[in-house]
């Protein structure tokens, strides 16, 4: 089992950050300013002329206050950390009330995603531009650490091992960023209701509860598809359209790029995708392909998935892929592209489709080892790979992260595994 790593210093580079006469009037503004146009646009939308405009001064005010536009952004994720200390102070008190058991537990994580992605929306959308700018590094990881420490404090409560905490981090850390969607508010909710209760069942040994089959309307009527469901012609184009994501960002992702990307007409792509959105979706399922087929191609692959037909050899190849040194290229780009998605309203629902493809790689092997159908393999799916999507950012800011990756993944599959073998 891990317990709670020590909590690690901030990097030079952010510890410098600090200033005398950081809390005048003109320099906090300056943040204020900052940290508005992060949240609502991104890290590139923060220009030192859009600052200093917001803030109501000249841009030679950041210099003059900060040195340098880094310093000012690095102020504002260093903010972000002591606002979100007290925000979860607040949250604490609150949740204090809440019965000390893997139902508390349980309860409380679905009212602090719910809470994080309303009230504490802002701190949340600086958060993931922070963990998408530099993942593991700085700022990023010492909010991790901030988050990491409060799951572990919370099932210690529960009498709870430090481990079971860092599961439920896990899980935190992955809807932490998808629960921003606002694609269907009463769908959503229902799903991520319905995966916390399973995570508490399987993983906290809360009491079972019904399926409400949220998942299963949210996954149809998002529109995600099955792995290698898409037709061979449209699947080309998906890939070039996650090229040209990966190469412009989502605002040069049009129906000419792609075109011109994939070697066809305008035509041939708004036959297959007829909005931006439809590319949008398009680019995630090109990049979840070229993901797999990466994959398979590798030299040191390992064992595949699709190969696995024994729980032995399904988790061998899962800890394969989940626990390397790097997070996986293609999880950065999803989550960068849904955070872009996340803020254009007319893009709600190619982001719910990136939330909800999470788990259909990983359905057909779990249908074929353990014998699941139905809504309970698309609820097995949908957690498990969350959490282990997530495992590698959950690590990021420990002391020996690699360590720390493989203590996650072991508990994560023993109690899925226990918990198979009990029912």
């Amino acid at each position: 089992m891990v317990a709670r790593p020590p909590a690690l210093p901030l990097s030079a580079a952010f510890a410098s950050a600090r200033a005398p006469g950081s809390h005048d009037d003109t320099r906090q503004r300056l943040v204020m300013a900052a940290g508005q146009l992060i949240a609502d646009g991104g890290i590139s939308a923060a220009s030192a002329r859009a600052i200093a405009a917001n803030a109501g001064t000249a841009p030679s005010a950041i210099n003059y206050n900060f040195g340098n536009i880094e310093r000012l952004l690095l102020t504002v994720f260093e903010q972000g950390v002591e606002e979100t200390r007290a925000w979860l102070q607040d949250c604490s008190d609150t949740l204090a009330a809440l019965p000390a058991s893997p139902d508390g537990l349980a309860w409380a994580l679905f009212h602090l995603l719910g809470a994080w992605a309303g009230d504490g929306r802002r701190l949340a959308l600086i958060y993931q531009e922070t963990v998408a700018a530099d993942p593991g590094h700085g700022p990023a990881a010492a909010w991790t650490r901030l988050w990491r420490d409060f799951w572990i404090d919370a099932a210690a409560r529960c009498g709870l091992p430090a481990v079971d905490g860092r599961v439920l981090h896990a899980f935190f850390e992955h809807e932490a960023l998808y629960n921003l969607s606002a694609w269907s508010p009463a769908l959503e909710s229902a799903g991520l209701a319905e995966m916390v209760d399973h995570l508490a069942t399987i993983w906290l040994g809360a009491r079972p509860r019904p399926s409400r089959e949220a998942m299963v309307q949210a996954e149809r009527l998002a529109g995600t598809r099955p792995h290698g469901s898409v037709p061979p012609a449209a699947m080309r184009i998906a890939k070039a359209a996650a090229k040209v994501v990966e190469d412009k960002g989502l605002a040069g992702l049009t129906h000419r790029a792609v075109a011109a990307r994939a070697g066809v007409t305008t035509g041939s792509v708004t036959h297959h995708f007829r909005s931006i959105e439809d590319l949008v979706a398009g680019a995630i399922r090109g990049q979840v392909q070229a993901m797999t087929e990466d994959a398979a191609a590798r030299d040191d692959a390992g064992p595949s998935l699709d190969e696995a037909r024994t729980a032995q050899a399904l988790f061998a190849a899962l800890r394969l892929h989940v626990t390397s040194d790097l997070p996986s290229p293609a999880v950065l780009r999803r989550r960068r592209l849904f955070l872009a998605a996340v803020r254009r309203k007319d893009l709600a629902a190619a982001g719910a489709v990136i939330r909800f493809s999470y788990g259909g790689t990983l359905r057909d092997s779990l249908g074929r080892v353990f014998g699941f159908s139905g809504p309970d393999l698309v609820l097995h799916a949908s957690v498990l790979a969350r959490l282990l999507a997530a495992i590698w950012f959950a690590c990021a800011g420990d002391e020996d992260p690699a360590a720390s990756r493989s203590a996650l993944f072991e508990r994560i599959e023993e109690q899925f595994r226990a918990h198979l073998g009990a029912a």
